[in-house]
């Protein structure tokens, strides 16, 4: 029993460690949590990978303590207490930090979907068959980027555009000038 302890202890407080120093990496391929699809319909995990080994960490942390502390104590409460305690140090660190910081991210970068059509200025003269940069306010932030007209014209700084698509981080747009 003490082994199992130990073993769900120190996998979780490696495979922490691992996620903590390959975060960039999971970031960049999209792992953030389990979405599973079962024809057409999205299930939802609440829960990410590193609740789930911060589980394994607390439950053999708990047990190997109780197994130390408490050696006269049924193996099968022992169980229970660690399981019980991962589980509560888990739905705090989910509920109380995770959701929260998951809710403040997405609220404060608009998708490309949300940007598509919506009124800017031209910050900077976007030149014939060239580039310029415009300025647009979404979710009360002002954001610039680099731009292109569709049609390939100029348009002169302070001018009114749209935005019509964005490619590779290029916003192009249409004058709205003469709407």
């Amino acid at each position: 029993m003490l082994l199992l302890f130990q073993v769900c202890f120190f996998a979780g407080i490696a495979l922490i460690i691992i996620s903590v120093l390959l975060g960039s990496l999971f970031d960049i391929v999209g792992i953030d949590g389990f979405d599973l699809d079962f024809g057409g319909s999205s299930i939802v995990l609440p829960f990410s990978p590193i609740v789930f080994v911060l589980f394994s960490a607390v439950f053999g942390g708990m047990g190997w303590i109780l197994w130390e502390k408490v050696p006269d104590l049924f193996w099968i409460l022992m169980l229970f207490i660690s399981a019980v305690t991962g589980f509560a140090v888990c739905f705090t660190i989910q509920h109380f930090i995770i959701t929260p910081l998951k809710k403040a991210q997405n609220t404060s970068t608009p998708d490309v979907q949300d940007l598509v059509g919506l009124p800017a200025t031209v910050s900077e003269t976007i030149m014939e068959n060239g580039f310029g940069e415009i300025r647009y306010i979404i979710n009360g932030n002002s954001y610039t980027s680099p731009a292109r007209t569709i049609n390939g014209g100029e348009i002169k700084a302070g001018g009114s555009v749209a935005i019509c698509w964005i490619e590779e981080y290029v916003f192009y747009v249409t004058s709205t000038e003469n709407i």
